[in-house]
């Protein structure tokens, strides 16, 4: 029932925020990919292949970053809106 709620509430978002929080979602998706694909390329080598396994964990721990900050502007931004109506 909560669920319902939430989901409801989330597509009546006003324009800026559903623009901020989709955005948010598509650079996370793109980062998350960037690293898949950095740790396909590792091939599982510690001595040869060390900075990609970081770089691609700090890209994994960058895209939880950052849909959380978009998360949270996007819900600041709605409530900014609906104080004003």
């Amino acid at each position: 029932m909560r669920i319902k709620k939430t989901v409801r509430r989330m597509l009546r978002m006003c324009p800026d925020a559903w623009y901020i929080w989709i955005s948010a979602i598509k650079l996370t998706a793109f980062i998350l990919f960037c690293a898949f694909m950095l740790l396909l390329q590792w091939d599982g080598s510690m001595a040869q292949g060390y900075r990609q396994y970081m770089t691609a964990m700090a890209l994994y721990e960058t895209g939880q970053a950052l849909l959380l900050i978009g998360a949270i502007f996007s819900v600041c931004i709605e409530d900014l809106q609906s104080g004003r109506e």
